[in-house]
């Protein structure tokens, strides 16, 4: 019986924008809205993830997206209060959500946690399902170390969000640092912009600020700049094609042999690397001294609800589910395959 009615309610199951749940389910998948292309990636993985199990017709799954913390809280709250759903993958919009997701595990609703992991709850969690951050500051580090970045040389970081992401990152890239002869007041004196918010745009407009607010010594010095996300890099190429830079600074940026480290696994990155992105950023890579991403799939979306649906079938789940990282540049990124929407011809 319970097969038929699943069978029944997969024929109707719909991705939910900024809405409550539809129906009750077997399987609530919450995730932010695609407002840039990982979380777009992200939320078409999972639609196909929820399709996948919707035809298995052992349990029903559906997606809803949510426009921002507030929206996703009064999901997850609507979830526990009506018993819309019987178990959660979520990824929490940001940490704001702490105090609700202490409600859902208190509530005895068996959920995953993905990305975005918040730790005093993350015990009660049935796995924590995350890219390696903090391998990625490491892979990071270690790849400035070996292109010569010295003790107290000038870096950038370019960031996220508050979320545990951008901590575990930054944590990586410190720690790697302070074990190769680093002091802690080294590393404390690291400059960082404002949060991007993962925006692109956002991106570009705090690297135009940090070249017009600095002089052209202070940008010749910074060898090193370390974004969070590769739409921040892609907002700083567009930046540097733009005129919305002083031409002298420009130029100096563009000769100082910057080591840019980015992550994430952007489509149009890749194609940048590969030389044959659409806009043509061959001159802006080729005042770069280095240009490389850290792999961080949205894919593992999928690796998340399987973690549930395998728990909900009596399975040994691992609680902390940690994806490894590649890092991929000019001469290996034909061993990856991109996300977002294709930007380039072969």
């Amino acid at each position: 019986m319970r097969k038929i009615v699943s069978l029944l309610l997969a024929t109707v199951m719909v991705v939910c924008a900024s809405g409550a749940l539809a129906a009750g389910v077997d399987i609530a998948i919450l995730v932010p809205n695609a407002d840039h292309g990982w979380t777009g990636a992200v939320l078409t993985y999972a639609e196909e993830k929820a399709a996948e199990i919707n035809e298995g017709g052992v349990y029903t799954a559906e997606v809803i997206s949510s426009s921002d913390p507030a929206n996703q809280i009064s999901q997850v709250e609507d979830i526990i209060e009506n018993q819309s759903a019987q178990s959660v993958v979520i990824l929490p919009q940001d940490n704001t959500l702490e105090a609700t997701m202490k409600k859902l595990a208190d509530s005895g609703i068996p959920f995953v946690m993905y990305d975005r992991v918040i730790d005093t709850v993350a015990e009660s969690a049935v796995s924590s399902v995350k890219g390696d951050n903090e391998g990625i500051g490491v892979a990071t580090a270690e790849r400035f170390i070996a292109s010569g970045l010295q003790p107290g040389d000038p870096v950038l970081i370019i960031p996220g969000d508050n979320s545990s992401v951008p901590e575990m990152r930054n944590k990586g890239f410190f720690d790697t640092l302070l074990a190769n002869g680093w002091s802690q007041e080294q590393v404390d004196a690291i400059k960082s912009t404002a949060y991007t918010g993962w925006s692109r745009a956002e991106g570009k407009r705090l690297f135009v600020e940090w070249l017009d607010t600095s002089t052209v010594e202070e940008i010749d010095a910074v060898k090193y700049i370390f974004t969070h996300d590769d739409e921040i890099a892609m907002g700083m190429l567009e930046a540097l094609k733009s005129s919305d830079i002083d031409a002298a600074k420009k130029d100096t940026f563009l000769n100082a042999g910057v080591h840019l480290g980015t992550s994430s696994g952007l489509n149009e990155i890749y194609s940048v690397l590969k030389g044959i992105h659409q806009k043509d950023y061959s001159a802006e890579v080729a005042g770069l001294a280095d240009l490389f991403s850290v792999t961080y799939d949205p894919g593992m979306v999928k690796i998340a609800v399987q973690d549930l649906v395998d728990k909900l079938d009596g399975k040994d789940v691992p609680t902390d589910h940690v994806v490894p990282v590649s890092v991929v540049d000019s001469t290996n990124v034909g061993d990856f395959q991109g996300f977002g929407d294709a930007v380039a011809v072969e």
